[in-house]
């Protein structure tokens, strides 16, 4: 999911990465500087998942008011979105299994992740099971789509260890992984400074710094790219090292086969701004402690139907 191909490669360093240069973001725009505005949280109390944030799946965000108010735990709000973090568990649990394989000195890994895989979706789905109804049709497609996913993400992975190893062959197991996975996975980072969760937790981010990677299931949508502006304010509040680049890894299914789209971007001042004011209009809704209408158009989709309509 991470790896980049020569085009992506040449489009950063030839044109993003220059355009950060001579557009700096503005100063006042930082993580670094979460002690004054507009950084600065609405309440230092209520600390949010930067995804609640972002994403808005209900009009009034009644979603959030549920999630906070009532059941105080952080669920889905649709089967898309389980199915999502499915994938995201499963994409990161292959990611970590390849790093040990390799310490151990492991010759095949794609058999072994691929195996691994399949022990990890099980366990995810029956989890998920708990939070979220899905029906039989929902699991047999999320099983197959994931099963493409781990065989294409094994071959990827097991290509790039041999690749390294081919043209560094006296690595040791520890340099073998540095630069047969340049990037980390699951990335936690404590983002109280800015009235977000302590444990806040990107998908991906690049070692050497200055990009953060998240993945998503279907369509583009505006809030993707918001969601991963929150991580990097996050990311600049406690390193206060600058991530001015943004990619969403879009996962889909064409015909027998997956789909990878990788979109780059600019975390500029708009994508910082947006998420600045998302976040203190969702704290303040929720400090006032009163119940949000009941959407009008409410999304067919959503799990907490049964909240609003009994």
């Amino acid at each position: 999911m991470y790896y980049l191909d020569l085009i992506e490669i040449k489009r950063l360093t030839r044109d993003l990465l220059p355009r950060t240069r001579d557009n700096q973001v503005d100063d006042r725009l930082r993580g670094w500087n979460w002690f004054d505005s507009p950084i600065r949280p609405y309440s230092s109390e209520l600390l949010l998942p930067v995804w609640d944030i972002a994403c808005s799946i209900c009009p009034t965000r009644r979603d959030a008011w549920l999630r906070h108010k009532v059941l105080k735990k952080s669920i889905p709000t649709t089967v898309y979105q389980a199915k999502g973090f499915i994938v995201h568990k499963l994409i990161s649990s292959m990611f970590l299994k390849a790093k040990k394989l390799v310490y151990l000195g492991y010759e095949d890994l794609r058999d072994e992740l691929i195996r691994n895989a399949d022990e990890i979706l099980k366990k995810e789905i029956e989890g998920m099971k708990r939070n979220v109804e899905l029906n039989d049709r929902d699991v047999q497609d999320l099983t197959e789509f994931c099963k493409q996913i781990a065989k294409w993400q094994a071959t990827r992975i097991e290509s790039k260890v041999l690749e390294v190893k081919a043209k560094y062959p006296f690595l040791n197991e520890e340099s073998l992984v540095q630069l047969s996975f340049p990037m980390a996975t699951e990335v936690v980072v404590d983002g109280s400074l800015l009235g977000l969760s302590k444990y806040l937790r990107a998908d991906a981010a690049w070692m050497l710094g200055g990009m953060i990677f998240d993945i998503k299931l279907g369509r583009k949508e505006e809030w993707h790219r918001i969601q991963v502006a929150g991580y990097a304010l996050a990311f600049e509040s406690v390193f206060e090292r600058p991530v001015d680049i943004g990619c969403t890894v879009y996962v889909s299914k064409t015909g027998n086969s997956i789909r990878i789209d990788r979109d780059f971007y600019i975390i500029g001042d708009y994508l910082r701004s947006s998420f600045l004011e998302k976040r203190d209009e969702l704290q303040m809704m929720l400090l006032k402690d009163s119940e949000p209408d009941v959407a009008d158009n409410c999304p067919k989709y959503c799990v907490f139907r049964s909240y609003c309509f009994g």
